[in-house]
């Protein structure tokens, strides 16, 4: 099971006692050795938590998850490559740790009825399960990324080449027999790497691909790959395949990795923004957005990072309302103000199966209120008459 389901699993829970733990832990260089002040701020995090929840009457359940948790901390000294994340809720018997990518912003522990999970979908919003490939006469060295951890896999080796004749014979007339060979040669070579690579991708599962050669190698290889990576593959970057490091390797992907997400994030606003202006597949603004959500309608859910607004939601039917009623407008139940309407709507969008993009500063989805959606369909065009025309 992949992260994702996790996290969309985790979305359908409820806890009716409010005792839904999530816990995030953002590594931060050390101030000394002892990393103490890390076990300090949790300590601080799970004292003030409890003394908030315990007023309200016995929480043993809630005591137990929380004290499992600082001893967990306490276990993280040095763990400065991943953050940590736990879901816990002792009356579901739910436990779930998760070793995220270090994008969590900062460490919090939050108790309520739902999972916080706004911070965890921040970490993995448009992060590509990427393959890197790095090509020369010999060999492909591949390394692929996931959840911004690196990992090196088998080389691909397409053998030694063939020795060349020592001699240009008769008149010179061996010299262009053997260059012609070598071409051959060398157009086999690339032909199977092409092949290869077309299976490696489509066997584990690769979202994008970059390539990394010689200049004077890409015009070679580029012709033999398939349609299916061709598709996939989001830059070509200039190295020598046999002399760069792994750290040079990641950086150049990783830059080519942002490059491309920016890329299609703006490239999702700029699709979402006409949509609006011809009024139609998208919604613009907290309200138009909710209603597309609770109609299913949202393929793709834009958030601003800093998107904050008010929100009140029912109790008994779940509807979300942008006015501040205090009965729901659907079922006339008492409503409740939403502490973070961010997370509602990353719950909601979760439960949907929609995909979920923060954004950092764009001027357009600013103008939008920091909130909006491609969608699937319009539910108000799906009309008999318009389904028999």
């Amino acid at each position: 099971m992949t992260a994702r389901e996790e996290i969309r699993q985790l979305a359908q829970i409820e806890s009716p006692e409010s005792c839904a733990i999530s816990f995030y832990y953002q590594p931060q260089p050390p101030q000394d050795k002892s990393h103490r002040e890390e076990i300090i701020l949790v300590k601080d995090l799970v004292r003030d938590c409890l003394r908030k929840h315990e007023r309200n009457g016995n929480r043993t359940a809630l005591r137990e998850d929380l004290q499992k948790i600082l001893g967990i901390t306490e276990q993280l000294h040095g763990n400065h490559s991943r953050g940590k994340v736990i879901f816990a809720c002792k009356d579901r018997a739910i436990w779930k740790e998760m070793d995220v990518p270090p994008r969590l912003g900062r460490s919090r522990l939050v108790v309520n009825s739902r999972f916080h999970l706004q911070p965890l979908m921040a970490a993995y919003s448009g992060l590509p399960h990427a393959c890197v490939a790095l090509v020369d006469r010999l060999k492909a060295r591949i390394f692929a990324l996931h959840d911004q951890e690196w990992t090196e896999k088998p080389d691909l080796y397409f053998g030694d080449m063939p020795p060349a004749g020592r001699s240009d014979g008769y008149h010179g007339y061996d010299a262009g027999h053997r260059e012609r060979h070598v071409e051959n040669e060398m157009m086999q070579r690339f032909k199977q790497f092409a092949d290869s690579l077309h299976m490696l991708i489509n066997r584990d599962h690769f979202d994008v691909l970059l390539i990394g050669c010689r200049d004077e190698t890409w015009p070679e290889i580029m012709p033999h790959l398939h349609s299916d990576v061709k598709r996939r593959l989001i830059a070509r970057f200039p190295v020598d395949p046999g002399l760069a490091s792994p750290q040079e390797v990641h950086q150049q992907a990783e830059a080519g990795i942002r490059e491309f997400i920016a890329s299609e994030e703006q490239g999702m606003i700029r699709e979402m923004m006409a949509e609006a202006q011809r009024n139609g597949r998208s919604a613009l603004g907290l309200r138009h957005v909710l209603s597309a959500l609770e109609r299913q309608e949202v393929q793709t859910l834009l958030v601003g990072s800093d998107f904050q607004a008010q929100a009140v939601e029912c109790g008994n039917c779940g509807h979300m309302d942008t006015r501040m009623v205090r009965n729901c407008a659907v079922c006339s139940s008492e409503t409740k103000e939403l502490t973070d309407v961010a997370d509602a709507l990353v719950a909601l969008a979760l439960r949907n199966g929609a995909e979920i993009r923060f954004i950092d500063d764009d001027s357009d989805l600013e103008k939008a209120g920091r909130v909006g959606a491609l969608l699937r369909f319009r539910a108000d065009r799906n009309t008999a008459r318009q389904t028999a025309v």
